[in-house]
């Protein structure tokens, strides 16, 4: 009878443990939300944008040296329009940069390299704070014409940026303000 109860007690910590997370990328669609459980949150997207495939489970998602990782996009029906959503993580030298220290770091670093002109124009940054307490750091752009928008925020070691293009001002309105209500899960 021991045995028995020794087989049970290894069995359940063998299902206990694989409920946990263990990649960025655990995230799936959720009526009308992406939730990744790996980084405890759920987001919701605009009405106006239709969730596309998530990629393929790859050998770098386990990766010990990956450091950026595509978590969910979504875009307005066949236009070239909407958000992508992904994670990195902070202090990873890549190919061509040194780690990114935090969200207004690599804010930093992306508005440092817009050269305002003809195609880029009314460059402007910021920083808010949603209802939950969460902090975003933004970059905000006009590019030929059309809004484009980062946001980042920190999630223990990782980034989670949002980047989002829209045809006019009310779209971007809708995607940005589904970033920053951003909703923690733990």
């Amino acid at each position: 009878m021991p045995k028995i109860k020794i087989l049970v007690v290894v069995m359940a910590a063998l299902f206990a443990s694989a409920a946990y997370a263990v990649s960025p990328t655990d995230g799936h669609v959720a009526a009308k939300s992406y939730v990744n459980t790996y980084f405890h949150f759920t987001y919701s997207w605009p009405a106006m944008l239709e969730p596309m495939n998530a990629p393929a489970p790859s050998a770098a998602d386990n990766d010990p040296k990956a450091y950026a990782f595509k978590l969910f996009s979504a875009r307005q029906g066949q236009q070239p329009y909407g958000v992508v959503v992904v994670a990195e993580k902070l202090n990873v030298a890549g190919p061509h940069s040194t780690g990114v220290k935090n969200s207004a770091d690599f804010v930093d670093r992306i508005a440092h390299s817009l050269r305002p002109g003809p195609v880029l124009s009314n460059i402007n940054r910021g920083q808010k704070k949603n209802a939950h307490g969460v902090v975003f750091d933004e970059l905000s752009y006009t590019q030929n014409g059309e809004p484009a928008t980062v946001i980042a925020t920190q999630l223990g070691d990782f980034l989670i940026v949002f980047k989002c293009n829209a045809k006019t001002a009310a779209d971007m309105s809708q995607m940005e303000q589904s970033a920053l209500n951003l909703h923690m899960t733990k």
